[in-house]
């Protein structure tokens, strides 16, 4: 099943991925680097639409179509 997924990299160096309207839901991860968050998104997914965890949903199942947005530009302190 394929999830359509926003990859950033914000302000303070980590990477969010965000997937909205599925049915998944709104699923907003941050992770160190790319592959952590991509990776963590995807677990987050497959745990939402599973069943029971005796469901057993395959790593192959749940894939994300990444569309990667500009960095966060740094808009200076708020004080």
């Amino acid at each position: 099943m394929k999830f359509p997924a926003t990859l950033k990299r914000l302000i303070d160096g980590k990477y969010q991925v965000r997937c909205v309207g599925t049915v998944a839901g709104e699923v907003s991860v941050l992770g160190i680097d790319k592959a952590e968050a991509i990776e963590k998104a995807r677990n987050e997914i497959r745990y939402r639409i599973e069943w029971c965890p005796c469901s057993a949903v395959s790593d192959e199942f749940v894939e994300l179509e990444i569309t990667e947005l500009a960095p966060s530009p740094w808009r200076g302190s708020v004080f």
